[in-house]
């Protein structure tokens, strides 16, 4: 899952891009977006999260919908390389047992092409590429490739 919406280090008053938080609308995306995956029957015994602050706080409102789900942080979630993504990832699959894994743009939707075998997803702020693990070499399932609905205007 990409973290949600998030204001500019301008519009947050502050210094690094690391500490940007989401926004309000992005604390409801990911709301949403966790609540979808538990409506389709996802759930997660573990939540791991890039460390910048907007996919922490993404990982911490969707431990709210999963609060049995264990969480750590990992940071080759935002600091790649990609390699390094992809150990991260195959190890946690090897693991057992379903991961909720929130991260950033484009590397996350590369990851996901990776692993189903097909191009990058443009993951909108909050949406998520879910996968089923293959069960013999070869790419993954995709399950569903899902963006939050456009914000509702106010007037």
């Amino acid at each position: 899952m990409r973290h949600g919406h998030s204001l500019s280090s301008r519009e947050a008053g502050v210094a690094s891009d690391s500490e940007r938080p989401l926004s309000p609308r992005g604390e409801q995306e990911a709301r949403e977006a966790a609540r979808h995956l538990a409506a389709a029957g996802f759930t997660p015994g573990r939540i791991v999260s890039s460390p910048l602050a907007r996919a922490r706080r993404t990982a911490e409102i969707a431990a709210e919908v999963f609060p049995g789900a264990a969480r750590e942080t990992a940071s080759q979630l935002s600091d790649g390389p990609a390699q390094a993504l992809l150990t991260l990832i195959e190890g946690l699959a090897c693991g057992g047992g379903r991961v909720l894994v929130v991260g950033h743009q484009p590397l996350l939707g590369a990851i996901a092409g990776y692993f189903t075998g097909s191009e990058s997803y443009d993951l909108a702020p909050a949406g998520f590429v879910r996968v089923s693990p293959a069960e013999r070499p070869g790419p993954s399932s995709l399950v569903e490739f899902y963006s939050p609905p456009p914000p509702k205007d106010p007037s």
